[in-house]
């Protein structure tokens, strides 16, 4: 049978995959004169940039075992593109390795642990540009893998198959299913199942869904209606990228399940694969837009995939919420596109910032949407005022944020546009360094005699307050005479991780403030950190001078 390696009829997503694979991330590695990195057999995992000094000695006296411990820590599925962009500076920036602590089988396993971490964050161009750079890696087996893996991804099955053919010395226990499928690939019939009746007599968990698949591939039947082999499928909880390359060849989508504990890398395939339905990548183009690893432009083409009824786009502020959000925003998008009534089309706007509350999906959308807002029309209630105050804060335009804002009448939204005032305000001073302290401290002051706002939120606007402004004498008081309730969520802390962080990062002690950093952060979104590990995640940053970075996520508070 001979396979149809690429569709003609292939997505946008394609193209618009690879530039997002390129990013505006080339790395540079500098080699000066000292460089002697061949002739001295220097430890395989001291690659990178040098252009990120702050992470040079962060294993200054550490072991294999500490090493790894960090590393493990790091919250590699976090979607916060702030948290990601610092993992992938650590990951690509040079770090030296303490020769006294780590032996040379022990630096193949931390190059590894790095490699890996690069390829779940979907940094693939850099694994290849460490393999270009280093002339001791063309013969490193595991990066090897990983290229070949990060090609099948990309729907480049003859480079990653190629890659193989250039290698005389194929061991089959590392490359061995990447065998088969470019066999397969290549009409190799015969020396495909001769591979798979290898692998069959392994009998490792996982496998026998392969072998099927292997075999329907290459069958002349068609396989994409095999209820057997999609009922198999259901039975896989994760997909490698063989697995995944597999699927797309036999024309069969993967389910949310699966998806979801799939890496970057995993997700960025997904965009790119014809086979996979709709709803799975809107779910996808969603993940990655939050994480900024793909354009709006891009989540605004994975919306117009979705089909509907006309009476459905018609009727749309009616059934949107009997839908998944994955369909809801989808439907209200395409409704808004289409919508020439001004009073219509504003209501359907507040109709899906507000669907996008819930799931981190507010600023992407109100980068989406703020274009098409009328500007004729004015709002109806004062809750869409304060709704629409935060699409133009997300904008960064300030202006329009307090004009809204101070249309707002209703007293019972007058606390809430209090925090909204102060939120802009010091959202907009990590832009222009102005901090408006009189308005500051009047809205605190207001705030403290309103006794009614979110405890919660007002916490975390103290934080940046307190560790981001100058603190004069009148501001030091008012803000020692707040109220605050207590909150058991507050206090779901371990408080000597909370001294640690505060000593640790004080005297610059990095491997340990950032593994207290990337604990925090390893399982929970940001924004839904209790004000204690807010706290200490601001404060690592800010001691750590990594300015860029608590600015950023200050911001994330603050909208």
């Amino acid at each position: 049978m001979s396979l149809k390696l690429i569709r003609n009829n292939i997505i946008f997503f394609f193209a618009l995959l690879l530039c997002g694979f390129s990013e505006a991330n080339q790395l540079i590695f500098e080699k000066d004169e000292n460089d002697n990195y061949i002739e001295n057999e220097d430890y395989i995992s001291e690659i990178g940039d040098k252009n990120e000094p702050i992470f040079l000695n962060i294993f200054t006296q550490k072991n294999y075992a500490d090493i790894k411990n960090f590393l493990s820590f790091i919250p590699s599925k976090n979607f916060n593109p702030v948290i990601q962009d610092l993992i992938f500076n650590l990951l690509k920036s040079k770090k030296l390795i303490d020769k006294n602590f780590v032996s040379i089988e022990e630096d193949q396993k931390i190059f590894e642990l790095y490699i890996n971490q690069l390829f779940d964050t979907g940094r693939i161009n850099e694994i290849e540009l460490f393999y270009s750079q280093y002339p001791n890696l063309k013969e490193n087996e595991f990066i090897l893998k990983k290229m070949i893996e990060g090609n099948l991804l990309r729907n480049r099955h003859n480079e990653a198959c190629k890659i193989l053919d250039n290698k005389s010395d194929k061991v089959p226990e590392l490359f061995g299913k990447i065998l088969i499928i470019c066999d397969i690939i290549n009409n190799r019939f015969d020396e495909a199942k001769l591979g798979l009746l290898l692998l069959k007599e392994r009998n490792e968990p996982g496998d026998l869904f392969f072998i099927d698949l292997a075999y329907s591939l290459m069958s002349e039947r068609s396989i994409s209606e095999e209820e057997g082999l999609k009922k198999k499928l259901k039975e896989v909880k994760s997909l490698n990228p063989i697995i995944m390359s597999s699927l797309q060849f036999a024309d069969i989508s993967p389910n949310y399940d699966q998806i979801e504990s799939l890496s970057v890398s995993g997700l960025l395939s997904i965009l790119s694969n014809p086979s996979v339905e709709t709803d799975l990548k809107v779910y996808c183009s969603e993940l990655l837009v939050k994480q900024k690893r793909i354009e709006i432009d891009m989540l605004s083409q994975a919306y117009q995939l979705s089909r509907f009824k006309g009476n459905e786009i018609e009727n749309s502020l009616k059934i949107y919420k009997t839908l998944s959000p994955a369909k809801a925003r989808p439907l209200l998008y395409q409704s808004i596109l289409k919508e020439k009534n001004l009073e219509l089309r504003l209501k359907k706007i507040i109709a899906i910032l507000k669907s996008s509350q819930i799931d981190n999906m507010f600023k992407p959308i109100s980068f989406l949407v703020s274009e098409l807002v009328p500007k004729e029309i004015i709002p109806n209630s004062d809750e869409e005022l304060v709704l629409l105050s935060r699409m133009y804060q997300s904008k960064q335009n300030f202006l329009k944020a307090f004009e809204l804002l101070e249309m707002v009448d209703d007293k019972n939204f007058e606390s809430e546009v209090l925090l909204r005032r102060i939120s802009l305000s010091l959202n907009q001073s990590l832009y222009n360094g102005f901090v408006d302290e009189e308005q500051i401290n009047s809205d605190l002051i207001a705030v403290n005699k309103n006794g009614k706002v979110d405890s919660e939120k007002l916490k975390k606007l103290l934080i940046i307050i307190i560790l981001d402004t100058e603190l004069s004498q009148t501001l030091i008081d008012v803000i020692s005479n707040i109220e605050l309730t207590a909150n058991d969520k507050s206090f779901d802390a371990d408080f000597q991780s909370l001294l640690l962080a505060e000593k640790l990062s004080t005297k610059k002690d990095i491997y340990n403030s950032l593994k207290i950093f990337f604990k925090i952060n390893l399982n929970t979104n940001f924004q839904e950190l209790n004000v204690f590990d807010t706290y200490k995640s601001l404060k690592v940053l800010k001691n750590l001078e990594l300015d860029e970075y608590f600015k950023q996520l200050s911001e994330h508070i603050l909208q």
